[in-house]
């Protein structure tokens, strides 16, 4: 694939444009300017989470909303920065072209690197886009009305995959006898990079009296920083590798870029003020190129040049820590990297107002595609190099990997929700999801097929028979294929007991189908393996809320809350052993190693929220305690003492303590401070062995493969402490106002992957604080920011990715970047 932008942006604006000034009209224009620019603040956003149309203050439990001012103005534009800017969720900062493992709360057990396989992309959070779960999200932040955090377990109201919090993106809705247009457009330029530009325009057009439409299209186009070499620089020209896309280039320049085009269509019908039908279409399409971070020499490599041996190396060095390569923005690939990505979904919504409750019905239909390009040499010499024809002196080639992953279902949910009157109120719903998932990867050499036909005549085509005709050089092939069905009843019913103690109790009762199908394929025939499995079950969790009105302004709650993950199938493939006697016999994989069991948490949780000090001080505390049931963690099978088989298994039981807090405070009336913690430490609570194999009562010393998980390790994955923290001058003038912003964000120490003992030792990165800071000026319809991101140009690392011969990766934050925004808004 060569390195090309794609964008639809051209016709998309056009029609945009071409449609306003003949569509515009006169509509309370005063009003709606001064509502768009007045600052949405955590506490008065409405939000849904709950249920029901309330401000975060109201909800007992640990929600916050971030609504479009404030995601405007920390340039917040997808869940990455969303992330980063949270302290209670955490994940590796890595490139665009990467799925994230995501932790919330500390409920983590994966390791936190780059991994080109979403197969060990692992999250606890539940991802919304409006009212349909996506198995994750990777829609840009436009045009949206505001994000809601759900913090714990969320099993009730939100289902399977809400194993410690939930992420909703709520978008804008057409509006009736209002027509308004937005157009927003950033430029920026990262430290080493090229310049960027970031564009969007929404319109909101009424049609009649009862119908309206909005349309929305977004542009990215980055241009990246980290440069990119084919080859190791210490690789003599007789070993160097065929660059690729051109065999000619060795260096390519700023080639982490990404270019991203998407958008929304919605159209709103209201024949009445008690009902309302939306119809409404997203579509994105992503090309995100390249991997930000820097490669390092080898370890052998920088000792050898400093003349340094054994336990002097050893000392000094480990492959997290060696010099890089050339500088900190430059990586080692021979192949081009890339991962394009479509996201489309079709949604359609109604509202009616009963005359006892409200009901709302959402149906949609989502499919979520990525397909891309790996380099892998060092593993392509690991896997392949033994082959006399593919080793590092003998030919110029390299490996690479592809994957094509495809996500797609059906979503149906309908609930009724109480109206307000009485002392009970209650909401009841039911949630139908059909889904299908699959993940493909490749590994390729070329050459290969005429290196293994001329070494021992093998015969690809005929090895792999009906699996995958036509193919050409593919050493290894997998295929995970999932289909999940869920049909569940859930509700709430609250009574007010005292004019102030609210009493919930919640449950979802839920009948689900999974069926899995993974197929493996290699060249050697070690890891062929082609099992499926069908697993069904009935389940149910609940959740218990106490809250009582301290004040008029202030809320305590304690809740005990409950979370689900559904289970899967590995690979993994029987193999043999010798007996006492001398004998071969077969060594069965076990059936916790072959399937794993969904798993679960128990949340408990004491918090308080709302306004002190005459309304100046907005707040929200809680301490939580999670207890992690049958959590899934990696696994693997090595066959052949070579050839791993990677999966997951249930391990034993986890828990996570800690808390959380944040505040706003309205120093004067031009000042406002914001600062917000989060303390988190998981651990195992019980030690516990798994193995492959099931035992063989003849060979009492056969190597099972099994690992064992003792109590007291750590999790990882998460730091213990978090803090942001900020500062807002707001003032108006005579004509125009003018707002000045400073954010911080410290992310304390993070082990980059758990530990299986007390006593284990893993990868911790460093701690490091970061710097943001904005200036904007506002007057009648317009808007312009400068603004700078990183402001001290911190090299703080955040993820990595593995080396195997070829330097480790190191990724860092992005580094300084400036940019300037400007916007337009016309009612």
């Amino acid at each position: 694939m060569q390195a090309h932008h794609k964008s639809r942006l051209a016709l998309l604006i056009s029609a945009a444009l071409l449609s306003a000034p003949a569509l515009a009209q006169q509509a309370a224009q005063d009003e709606a300017k001064d509502n768009k620019l007045k600052e949405e603040s955590l506490e008065v956003i409405e939000v849904t989470g709950s249920g029901r149309l309330a401000t975060a203050a109201e909800i007992p439990m640990n929600i916050s909303a971030v609504g479009a001012a404030e995601l405007r103005r920390k340039n917040i534009t997808d869940i990455k920065d969303l992330i980063a800017d949270s302290v209670e969720i955490s994940a590796p900062g890595n490139s665009s072209r990467f799925a994230e493992s995501v932790t919330v709360r500390g409920l983590n057990v994966s390791p936190v690197n780059a991994n080109n396989l979403e197969q060990f992309a692992r999250t606890t959070v539940a991802y919304y886009l409006d009212d349909t779960p996506l198995p994750n999200i990777g829609y840009r932040i436009k045009d949206i009305n505001r994000v809601e955090k759900l913090l714990g377990p969320q099993g009730t109201l939100y289902g399977g995959g809400s194993l410690g919090g939930t992420i909703r993106y709520i978008t804008n809705q057409p509006v009736l006898d209002e027509f308004s247009f937005d157009a927003n457009a950033s430029l920026f330029q990262v430290k080493n990079g090229g310049l960027s530009h970031d564009t969007d325009f929404v319109i909101n057009l009424p049609i009649s009296d009862t119908l309206a439409v909005r349309a929305s299209v977004a542009n990215l186009d980055d241009a990246g920083f980290t440069d990119r070499i084919a080859n190791p620089v210490y690789f003599p020209d007789a070993l160097k590798r065929i660059p690729d896309p051109n065999p000619n280039q060795e260096l390519y320049e700023d080639d982490d870029w990404e270019e991203t085009t998407g958008g929304k269509i919605a159209l709103l019908w209201q024949p009445s003020d008690d009902f309302t039908l939306t119809l409404s279409h997203i579509q994105q399409d992503q090309l995100a190129h390249g991997t930000t971070g820097a490669s390092r020499l080898t370890v052998d490599y920088a000792c050898e040049q400093e003349g340094l041996e054994g336990e002097a190396c050893d000392a000094k060095y480990s492959r997290y820590t060696t010099p890089f390569q050339v500088n900190d923005h430059t990586i080692v690939a021979t192949y081009e990297e890339y991962s394009d990505r479509e996201l489309s979904l079709d949604s359609i919504d109604f509202d009616w107002q009963l005359d006892f409750a409200r009901l709302h019905s959402s149906t949609s239909y989502f499919e979520d595609s990525r397909k891309g390009q790996a380099d892998y040499l060092g593993y392509g010499l690991v896997y392949y190099g033994w082959i006399p024809d593919l080793a590092l002196d003998a030919t110029n080639e390299s490996a690479y990997i592809t994957f094509d992953n495809t996500y797609k279902g059906f979503n149906h949910e309908t609930r009724l929700t109480s109206n307000d009157d009485g002392p009970l109120t209650w909401i009841a719903g039911i949630f139908h999801t059909d889904t299908e998932k699959r993940l493909i990867f490749s590994e390729f050499y070329p050459g290969f097929d005429e290196a293994t036909n001329n070494f021992y005549g093998f015969d690809r085509q005929a090895w792999y028979g009906d699996t995958r005709p036509g193919s050409v050089d593919e050493g290894y092939h997998e295929n995970f294929h999932n289909q999940y069905q869920e049909t569940a009843l859930f509700g709430e019913l609250t009574w007010a007991a005292t004019d102030k103690l609210d009493l919930t109790l919640g449950a979802r009762i839920f009948r689900y189908e999974d069926e899995n199908e993974p197929l493996i394929v290699d060249y050697t025939g070690v890891t062929n393996s082609r099992s499926s499995s069908e697993t069904s079950g009935t389940e149910s969790f609940f959740k218990f809320n106490a809250a009582y009105q301290m004040t008029d302004t202030l809320l305590a709650y304690a809740t005990f809350s409950q979370g689900f993950r559904r289970g899967g199938t590995n690979g993994f493939k029987d193999d043999t052993t010798t007996d006492q006697d001398g004998n071969t016999v077969p060594l069965t994989v076990s059936e916790g190693a072959q399937n794993y069991d969904p798993d679960s948490t128990n949340n408990y949780e004491l918090g308080i929220k709302g306004f002190m000090l005459d309304r100046d001080l907005y707040m929200q505390a809680n301490v939580y305690r999670i207890e992690w049931d049958d959590v899934q963690t990696y696994f693997s099978q090595t066959l052949d003492g070579i050839f791993p088989l990677n999966g997951t298994t249930n391990g034993p039981s986890a828990k996570t303590e800690g808390f959380e807090f944040s505040s706003r405070y309205q120093l004067s009336d031009e000042i406002t401070l914001r600062y917000a913690a989060a303390r988190t430490e998981g651990e195992w609570t019980e030690t516990a062995e798994r193995c492959v194999f099931d035992p063989v009562p003849n060979a009492p010393e056969a190597d099972l493969q099994c690992r064992t998980w003792e109590k007291g390790g750590n999790l990882g994955g998460t730091p213990k402490w978090r803090h942001n923290f900020g500062v807002s001058y707001d003032t108006n003038f005579e004509v125009g106002y003018l707002s000045v912003n400073l954010d911080g964000r410290y992310v304390g120490e993070t082990p980059s992957d758990r530990k299986d003992s007390i006593d284990s030792e893993v990868y911790t990165r460093d701690s490091y604080t970061l710097y943001n800071a904005s200036v904007s000026y506002g007057r009648d319809d317009w808007k312009v920011s400068l603004w700078v991101d990183n402001l001290t140009d911190e090299l703080a690392e955040t993820s990595g990715q593995t080396d195997l011969g070829q330097g480790w990766r190191t990724i860092f934050v992005r580094p300084r970047t400036v940019g300037v925004n400007l916007s337009y808004t016309y009612y």
